[in-house]
Order: structure tokens, then sequence, then C-alpha cells
């Protein structure tokens, strides 16, 4: 089992960004396998990622859990695998801007420290009064 988790970790990582969860749906739905298996798959990916949207402000893996249940679902689900997709295109993309401001000196360490502390802020704010305002 721990060897067949290898293998599809390296097909999954040597992929091409943009195609990968696709690729991997498409796998899965080659794979002989039980009805009942599938439906399990994407209560238990549904659960995951929705209880995690729902205890990420509290203390905890936070958004990461979100990230792991739309996984599970996407390689049940074609739209599920299309989101992370287009996600991870442009989670890159914002990862390389904000590489190229921090590496412009001590104003981009100060812009993407602040920018970062402002949507912390923000979020933690919002997730208050969502959870704890009347």
């Amino acid at each position: 089992m721990i060897g067949r988790l290898k293998g599809d970790w390296e097909e999954f990582r040597e992929s091409k960004p943009g195609e990968r969860f696709k690729e991997r749906y498409h796998r899965r739905q080659q794979e002989p396998g039980h009805l009942v298996k599938r439906i399990v798959l994407v209560i238990l990916g549904s659960v995951i990622a929705l209880g995690s949207l729902f205890t990420a402000p509290l203390p905890g893996p936070g958004f990461a859990t979100v990230f792991l249940g739309l996984a599970i679902l996407a390689g049940e689900l074609l739209p599920a695998a299309r989101l992370l997709d287009w996600s991870e295109v442009r989670l890159r993309g914002l990862w390389k801007l904000i590489l190229r401001i921090w590496r412009t000196g001590l104003p981009g360490k100060v812009a993407v420290i602040v920018v970062a502390a402002i949507l912390a802020g923000t979020f933690l704010y919002v997730a208050y009064l969502l959870l704890f305002a009347r």
C-alpha cells in the first residue's frame, strides 16, 4: 500500500501544474472501483472541506484541511479537479509576485508584511463577527 501511495505521489508531482488534479481524476476513473467506495470518498471529502471552513479561525491546521478535503473530492469529481488546477496556477503566480516584491529590498519586505498583517487582521475580524457577534 505504501509503495502504491509513493507511486501515486510521484505521478502527481511529475504532472504539469494546472493539469495535475484533472490527470489524477482521469486515472481514478479508470481504476476498477466500487460505487460505495466512491460515494464514501465524496462524502468524506465534503465533510473535511466544509468542516474545515467552519473551524478555520480556530487554532489548528486551518485552511490546509480545506485543501485536503478538496483534493479527496478532486479524485472523484471533475469540477473539484478543475477548481484545484485553476487555483494552483493562480496561487503559483501570486507566490511569484510576492517573492519578486520581497526581493526588492527593505521596502518590499515591509510592504509584504503590512499587506499580510492587514489581510490576517481582516480575516480574524470577519471570523469574530461571524462566530461571536450578535
